[in-house]
C-alpha cells in the first residue's frame, strides 16, 4: 500500500474512531438517553472537529510560524549563549513555508466528520 494512501487510511481511522469515543463518553456520563443526549453526544464532537479543522488550516497558513520561532528562540537562548547560529525569523518562516508546500494537505475527513456529526446532532434535537 502507498505510504500517501496509508496515511489518509490512518487519518479517516483516527479522527472518526477518536470522535465516537468522545460522542459515547458525553452519552454515557451525561446519563441523558433521550433523543437530546443523542443530539448533544454527537452535535458537540462535531464542532469540536470542525473548529480542529479550522485550527489546522490556519496553522498550515502560517499564522503561528513567528510564534512557534520565538519559543524555540527562547530555548535555543537559554541552552547556548548565543543565538547568532539561529537563523532570522524571516528565514524561519520561508522555511516552513517551502515545508509546507512539500506536505499532502488532506482535509477530507475533518469535512467529512464534522458534517455528519453536527448534521446528526440538528437532526436529532429537533425530533
Amino acid at each position: 500500500m502507498d505510504k500517501k494512501v496509508r496515511n489518509r487510511l490512518i487519518s479517516w481511522l483516527v479522527l472518526s474512531g477518536v470522535t465516537i469515543v468522545a460522542s459515547v463518553l458525553i452519552l454515557v456520563l451525561r446519563g441523558n438517553y433521550d433523543t437530546r443526549g443523542f443530539s448533544d453526544a454527537t452535535f458537540i464532537p462535531g464542532v469540536v472537529v470542525l473548529f480542529l479543522l479550522l485550527l489546522k488550516l490556519i496553522a498550515n497558513a502560517g499564522a503561528f510560524d513567528l510564534v512557534t520561532y520565538s519559543f524555540k528562540r527562547i530555548a535555543h537562548g537559554t541552552k547556548h549563549k548565543t543565538v547568532e547560529d539561529m537563523p532570522t525569523a524571516g528565514e524561519y518562516i520561508d522555511e516552513k513555508r517551502e515545508e509546507r508546500l512539500k506536505k499532502d494537505r488532506y482535509y477530507w475527513p475533518y469535512f467529512v466528520i464534522a458534517f455528519i456529526f453536527i448534521l446528526a446532532g440538528a437532526i436529532l434535537a429537533y425530533i
